[in-house]
């Protein structure tokens, strides 16, 4: 993928710049206003691309009045060690998230080493920030986002919401049919994730910004009625999902200590792509056969 460092307008003065990060991209997101919002900062440090395409809209790390996240993954925060402690942009989070921003490799330790055969190792290389605000659930800031905790991909997981404009910036919390590094949704807690999505299901959401491109439902979804939708198809891919793999069992798919059968016949079945690296589906995989032995 050709690296093109350019925030593109996708809604009214909410602009995605989409990073290369392997055969996909990973986002950030860019609210003006009177105060200027990033969230998330990417994989990469933030001369390599987010800076070109900052300066393409007129704007310096100064002009940041704030630099959020949306889950402390290394292609989300890889930018925001540099951008707090270089450029002195403040960094706001959910208070129960905060630990985890302090320190992302011990959240790369806890997805990477799961499934040890078939994971790559721990970004060792990641900074965490020490947070300049702490927010409550459902606080807002600067009057205007709103911070709601969206547990099910990882534990810190939160979805940021515009509420001038009821533009949920949902991050990786909403999975839908995952990408081709996943091959399926990835979701470490189950019943977390179920339940996040019932929860975005209540909010009054007119749109919905992803932090990729996500099988079935894309990127940017606008109107409330769409928004309903993909909420929706992302809940019953989960319900999908546990069926096939039940069906797998009673079949004789075996079952090893790293459910890779299982997660290969899924993947193959209803998934986007075969990974090269099936770790993130293990997670998947793992989670609906820790609920069928219950």
């Amino acid at each position: 993928m050709e690296a093109k460092c350019v925030f593109n307008e996708v809604l009214p003065a909410t602009y995605l710049l989409k990073v290369p990060f392997g055969p996909v991209w990973t986002g950030i997101v860019l609210v003006r206003g009177e105060k200027n919002v990033l969230i998330d900062s990417s994989h990469l440090e933030p001369e390599e691309c987010l800076l070109p395409a900052l300066a393409e809209t007129g704007l310096a790390p100064s002009d940041i009045d704030w630099l959020l996240c949306t889950h402390v993954h290394g292609d989300h925060i890889g930018g925001h060690h540099s951008l707090h402690e270089k450029f002195g942009v403040k960094v706001a989070t959910l208070a129960a998230a905060a630990d985890a921003l302090r320190d992302p490799v011990k959240v790369a330790v806890r997805v990477r080493t799961r499934f040890p055969h078939n994971s790559p190792p721990p970004q060792s290389y990641l900074k965490g920030v020490e947070p300049d605000l702490l927010l409550s659930e459902g606080e807002l800031l600067e009057g205007r986002f709103r911070v709601v905790a969206a547990p099910g991909h990882d534990d810190d997981c939160l979805v940021w919401i515009d509420t001038r404009t009821g533009s949920a910036f949902t991050g990786d919390s909403l999975q839908a049919n995952g990408t081709v590094c996943q091959g399926v949704a990835f979701y470490r807690d189950l019943a977390a994730y179920r339940a996040t999505l019932e929860k975005l299901g209540r909010e009054p959401v007119e749109n919905i910004v992803c932090g990729h491109d996500y099988d079935g439902i894309g990127d940017v979804i606008k109107g409330r009625e769409a928004s309903a939708a993909a909420i929706r198809y992302s809940a019953d891919r989960v319900k999908l999902y546990g069926r096939r793999i039940a069906e797998y069992l009673r079949a004789g798919v075996p079952v090893e200590d790293e459910p890779v059968s299982l997660a290969k016949r899924l993947i193959e079945d209803v998934g986007c792509g075969m990974p090269e690296k099936l770790f993130l589906a293990l997670h998947t995989v793992s989670e609906h056969l820790k609920e069928i032995a219950r």
